[in-house]
């Protein structure tokens, strides 16, 4: 029933040993950054490394990459990442490992349009999607190539979202008629994957995608991450949250905790969550009323902030709790308690500050993600009401961000634009302009809610 997929010299599904990878975040046509970061990822300990390719002119400094790595004795398999043009896929399956589609933008449209479509039409569309998708499939079986179905829940395409709505169980269905599409092309070495910066709506929708699976009789490896988890103590709490949710349950293969930091310093915790599938720690877990308490004793700050939260994750899915308390010795009680504050605020069980999703940032990203998250956690961190989104460019950040009430979204040449929900509110601008910009619309009449 499990299918084996092989992405370079590594094998996942079937009970493998679970996988953890990362993403470049310099720009692709930088050969040498490029290569530098990767290098740093997989001393790290990354098993896979992803390198974003937004058109054509990527495409060969994606191959001088590949030879410079393999070059320098570091096979790790590479993963294409692809947005919007099928013939860079293309090009990018006959050099990488892997690559990863985006069904949402790959040929669909996300116009955030309702449509009505008869059965006839929809039928229709979904065969024009899989001729079109055809040429990929034979280039992979060609070279041995895998692919990742990404569906992300902010780039559902508008065909999905009329039919099923906004929810996890349009992502399940987007991933679910890309596997009839792959079976009608007899190809199979494949991975999928359901993204949201919301926790409860990735765990959702990859349970939905893999229930799925079951009924169908077949399983297929899936990547499991949380998008734009942010930095620092939230990325994590967010991410094993998560990750960590399913991997306690057996789902999942590989996965990517997405931090909007150096992408080697996701590698670590990605590495604790592995820990999950294998020998479980001894945490205690007791409920008494609405309140669940985790006893976990571990002395790593790290390893204890995403053990616990794992757990707290797992628990969510299956009882119901409205409060939390972490008892841990080696932390004071302040301690404790921020991390029980940071785990319900992960589940959107108890808001207790400004939500902020922010995403990891790639080659497509053109201004200091980084330090403008830094800013805004400055400056807007206590809005327990607000969320807010940091995003790195615009292929796929008004989309990703459409759950925020607002977002900072990468433009070119450093500037970025502010948008409410998928409404743009301004032109290209200097980060620092759009936060002041950001803080008066807070403040102004227009919404008082966030206040």
């Amino acid at each position: 029933m499990e299918n084996l997929t092989n992405i370079g010299h590594i094998s996942i599904g079937n009970s493998h040993p679970v996988v953890v990878q990362s993403m470049t975040n310099t720009d692709t046509n930088d050969v040498k950054g490029t290569v530098e970061q990767a290098l740093r990822m997989v001393a790290a300990g990354c098993q896979m490394v992803r390198i974003t390719v937004p058109s054509m002119q990527e495409v060969e400094a994606l191959r001088a990459i590949k030879e410079e790595l393999r070059a320098r004795g570091c096979d790790v398999p590479l993963i294409a990442d692809v947005h919007f043009k099928p013939q860079v896929a293309e090009a990018c399956a006959e050099i990488v490992e892997k690559v990863r589609i985006n069904p949402g933008n790959y040929v669909d449209k996300r116009k955030f349009e309702q449509l009505a479509m008869t059965e006839e039409e929809y039928t229709a569309s979904l065969q024009a999607m899989a001729e079109r998708a055809k040429p990929l499939f034979e280039i992979c079986k060609r070279n041995g190539t895998a692919i990742r179905i990404g569906v992300n829940h902010g780039s559902l395409c508008d065909r999905i979202v009329s039919r099923y709505g906004n929810t996890p169980l349009a992502m399940a269905m987007s991933a679910v008629e890309w596997l009839d599409i792959c079976q009608q092309f007899d190809f199979h070495n494949l991975v999928l994957s359901m993204k949201s910066s919301n926790v409860n709506t990735m765990i959702e929708a990859t349970r939905l995608l893999h229930s799925k699976m079951v009924e169908r009789g077949r399983l297929y490896p899936l990547h499991i991450g949380v998008t734009e988890a942010g930095a620092g103590d939230e990325g994590r709490v967010k991410s094993a949250a998560g990750i960590g949710a399913l991997l306690l349950d057996g789902i999942g293969d590989t996965i990517r905790v997405s931090l909007t930091e150096a992408p080697e310093n996701e590698v670590a915790p990605a590495l604790i969550l592995t820990q999950l599938a294998d020998e479980k720690p001894k945490v205690a877990i007791s409920h008494q009323g609405e309140k669940m308490t985790i006893h976990y004793e571990e002395s790593d700050r790290q390893k204890w902030m995403i053990i616990c939260s794992a757990y707290a994750g797992h628990e969510h899915i299956h009882h119901t709790f409205k409060d939390l308390r972490i008892e841990n010795s080696h932390f004071s009680a302040e301690e404790n308690h921020y991390l029980a504050e940071l785990i319900l605020q992960a589940c959107r069980i108890k808001m207790t500050r400004t939500e902020i999703i922010s995403c990891p940032s790639c080659g497509r990203t053109q201004y200091d993600i980084q330090g403008t998250l830094a800013k805004v956690k400055a400056r807007f961190s206590n809005y327990p009401n607000l969320k807010l989104g940091v995003m790195g460019c615009i292929v796929n950040g008004p989309g990703e961000m459409a759950d925020a009430d607002f977002g900072i979204v990468g433009a070119s040449h450093g500037k970025v634009i502010v948008f409410r929900q998928k409404e743009r509110l301004t032109p290209p601008m200097e980060v620092d302009d759009a936060l002041t910009y950001l803080e008066n619309l807070l403040h102004s009449s227009e919404t008082p809610h966030t206040i």
